[in-house]
């Protein structure tokens, strides 16, 4: 009996591991190994002793707490009218009910020692994912810098007689790589950043310790950091870009690990290395125009152009958002008619054709959780948020603090848990740290 449990065990294990290299799973084999690794989770929790609640209140008091944004939704079930969509959404969300119950479940099982491994795991298939676009890459680097096509010219209502400046000319091929690349992986480019930033703070941190000791293995991920950074910036993601410096710099002021006279200094030399990446990077340079350029308008749309850039039409879909809170305020309009319910402002009071391409989800997650089930749902989600940071600053765990002050930045232009990508990466690793943290405190620093 005690070899069959330790067995069990080890199967749990290593189908968290499994789960750990997400990036790298189809979603078909995601979905496979999380309903695998939940069955043995429970089944490895019925046969472990356990902990009352009465002794473990305060990880109760957090269990409910990661629940009640998901169970909100749930509840918007009752008076939305697409209730099929609804349940498909909240399908696709189901880690959020998923991973906080098996990790709270199995609370006790997973070692400091063991928590490296994931990020291990994680890190290595994230490396995977980049390298393999790195040499897709340089393999068809003649047809990304080719000239236009005639097909891109007439998709993007240009003549060919149009005298086409450098800058148009540079951002229809940064579309095209984009393209590529989006179809070459099905992953966006948010989530790719986010899992990038995410892999270099793990990254750095472990080169520092290993530098410490002289191990040249420290130098080797120094390298592979840089690597990663320069890959962000060849795919553009603007906001993961922006929150590895924002949460770096807030990690390293609160750690109070570096004095005041280095910090700024680190800032200094942190703005000076974007400025380079800027000039360096075209699709980095296309993507941080298009911010400058902004006039903030709507997109719109003649016989002869689109009118249309990733600024304007978030300002439309911002706009539409806040309106349908403000007058949803108390419980939103139910997140099966959410969708629906944005898509019907966006053509009443926009009237672009660019909405009518796909569907545009509020972009942000506060606003999504407005939007579906009212200011309760975002209240709850912001608590969540709130309680990671506090858990995070109570046992000095940086990486912690790190991870979800980036989560609540791009929370702010992505609805990170409406895609499998995100959501796997959010549940995941809160769940991880919040309810598996019992040796943070003896032995993390920051």
């Amino acid at each position: 009996m005690q070899m069959n449990k330790q067995t069990l065990l080890l199967a749990f294990l290593w189908a968290t591991l499994v789960i750990a290299a997400f990036p790298i799973l189809t979603f078909g084999l995601r979905s496979i190994a999380t309903i695998l690794w939940a069955v043995l989770g429970i089944v490895n929790y019925c046969v472990t002793p356990k902990l009352s609640i009465k002794k473990d209140s305060k990880k109760f008091l957090h269990f409910i707490i990661a629940m009640l944004p998901f169970l909100c939704l749930v509840v918007s079930l009752l008076y939305t009218q697409n209730i099929d969509y609804g349940l498909k959404r909240l399908t696709k969300m189901l880690p959020l009910l998923i991973f906080p119950i098996i990790f709270y479940l199995n609370r006790d099982v997973i070692t400091k020692a063991f928590r490296d491994n994931i990020l291990w795991c994680f890190s290595i298939s994230v490396m995977i994912l980049v390298f393999y676009q790195m040499g897709y890459t340089v393999y068809h680097l003649d047809y990304f810098l080719a000239d236009l096509t005639e097909t891109e010219i007439v998709r993007n209502r240009l003549s060919n007689q149009d005298v086409l400046n450098q800058d148009v000319v540079s951002g229809i091929k940064t579309r095209r790589y984009r393209s590529a690349l989006l179809d070459l992986t099905d992953t966006h480019f948010t989530y790719q950043g986010l899992w990038i930033i995410f892999t270099v703070f793990i990254l750095i941190k472990k080169a520092y310790m290993f530098i410490k000791r002289k191990n040249l293995k420290g130098y080797l991920l120094l390298v592979v950091s840089v690597l990663l950074t320069s890959w962000l910036f060849m795919i553009s993601s603007r906001m993961p870009i922006l929150a590895m410096f924002v949460a770096a710099f807030y990690v390293l002021f609160i750690s109070r690990k570096i004095k005041l006279k280095y910090q700024i200094i680190l800032l200094g030399a942190s703005a000076l290395f974007l400025v380079l990446a800027y000039l360096v990077f075209t699709p980095l340079r296309v993507r941080v125009n298009e911010i400058f350029d902004a006039k903030f308008d709507f997109p719109t749309e003649t016989r002869t152009e689109y009118n249309y850039d990733s600024i304007n039409v978030r300002h439309g879909i911002y706009a539409c958002a806040s309106h349908i809170v403000k007058d949803n305020l108390w419980l939103g309009v139910g997140i099966g008619d959410s969708q629906d319910v944005l898509n019907a402002c966006y053509n009443e009071k926009i009237k672009a054709k660019i909405y009518t391409w796909q569907d545009y989800n509020t972009h942000n997650q506060y606003l999504f959780f407005a939007v579906a089930s009212g200011v309760f749902s975002l209240l709850f989600y912001l608590l969540f948020l709130y309680l990671q940071h506090k858990e995070a600053l109570k046992y000095k765990n940086g990486l912690y603090l790190y991870f979800i002050i980036v989560v609540a930045l791009i929370s702010l232009t992505e609805n990170i848990l409406s895609r499998s990508d995100g959501v796997m990466f959010f549940t995941f690793f809160s769940s991880l740290f919040l309810f598996n943290n019992r040796d943070i405190k003896l032995h993390d620093n920051y």
